[in-house]
């Protein structure tokens, strides 16, 4: 194989651009004399090739591959995570995709990509498989934002989302000698991907998002800074734990986070005041699943200042805002009708209030 001793070492020198296009054109068009599951763990990646004819023919030779044909590729032992990721955008087939679930070589990455992507009976395996769902809190928000997802995939993600936070908030309260378990991650195939680009291959599919923690505003105090640094270097498991125990000002930089989940324990923390639920309340600049979580509870609504910033937030979804609205005094009912900032439909609500009570 001109001068690669293995199909490895072959995979190998495609990774790090060192193979000649003639070896390149020659593997792409199935040439080679390895069994079929090493030629396709080498297709795979030329199929992705910057040259235009080699990703042509590669991905004709792969199109003679079944779902079958994967699956042995799958058994190789020395396979890695990035094979394992390419192996899956290139066949879309959902058994092959449930057994790449199961596989503990699969990074967090590429479980997130199928998060995005996969049908039903995917998506189950995903929810199925806890250990991994734990180990990448992350690929719930990816199911929710996955258009073929389906309400009962919905309902068993509040159901973990529930029972994880329970067990997080009693975590977030042990003692050092109480350490809550460490999840179980996955490899990573980051560093590999940025890699592969660099060497002109980049694969199929949408990428997916890093995880993107809130900024602070212009002119923030070092100390706040300092504390969205910190917070933009943790995963979600990490904002959880660290929305549960933090500080004051972590928790109202953690209350914008678009995970629903760090956002509920937020407002679950044992350290959350009625002052902070009452800023949180009238924060633009908030995940609205908060401000959904806040109308909900009544503990929190005894307070006024609460149900005030509620009705007046333009944030606030404008149902609520209507429904909570009978609680406002006589004075702040006519500011809010004449109060531009809210949506239309509220101030027609509000001049109809003000008028029956007159």
């Amino acid at each position: 194989m001109s001068g690669f001793a293995t199909p490895q070492e072959l995979v190998r020198g495609i990774r790090q651009g060192m193979v000649s296009r003639a070896v390149r054109v020659f593997a792409a068009q199935g040439l080679l004399p390895v069994p079929r599951e090493e030629l396709l763990r080498i297709l795979v990646f030329l199929a992705s090739d910057s040259d235009q004819e080699i990703a042509e023919a590669a991905r004709e030779s792969l199109s003679s591959f079944t779902a079958e044909h994967a699956r042995d590729t799958l058994a190789l032992p020395d396979l890695d995570p990035l094979e394992i990721d390419l192996i899956a955008k290139w066949f879309r087939d959902e058994g092959l995709w449930q057994e790449i679930i199961r596989d503990p070589r699969t990074a967090d990455e590429t479980l997130r990509w199928l998060a995005r992507v996969a049908p039903p009976a995917t998506q189950d395996a995903l929810v199925t498989n806890q250990v991994r769902l734990l180990g990448c809190l992350e690929i719930i928000e990816d199911l929710r934002a996955n258009p073929q997802v389906t309400p009962d995939i919905l309902r068993r993600l509040r159901e973990f989302e529930e029972e994880f936070l329970e067990k997080a908030t009693v975590w977030a309260s042990a003692t050092d000698q109480e350490a809550p378990p460490e999840p179980v991650h996955g490899p990573s195939i980051g560093e590999a991907l940025e890699e592969l680009k660099a060497v002109g291959i980049v694969p199929p599919g949408p990428e997916v998002e890093p995880v993107k923690a809130p900024e602070p505003e212009a002119g923030a105090p070092k100390e706040i800074q300092d504390a969205f640094v910190r917070i933009a270097l943790m995963n979600t498991y990490q904002r959880i734990m660290q929305a549960l125990k933090g500080t004051r000002e972590e928790r109202l930089i953690l209350v914008r986070d678009r995970s629903s989940l760090v956002v509920r324990a937020v407002l679950a923390s044992p350290k959350l005041s009625e002052g902070e639920v009452e800023q949180i309340a009238g924060m633009r600049a908030v995940n609205e699943e908060a401000l959904r979580i806040i109308a909900s509870r009544q503990r929190f609504l005894r307070r006024y200042g609460v149900v005030r910033n509620l009705v007046f937030n333009p944030r606030t979804p404008p149902a609520i805002a209507i429904q909570l609205m009978s609680r406002l005094s006589d004075r702040d009912l006519r500011l809010l009708a004449r109060d531009r900032n809210v949506s239309e439909p509220v101030r027609r609500v509000a001049r109809e209030r003000v008028a029956l009570r007159e």
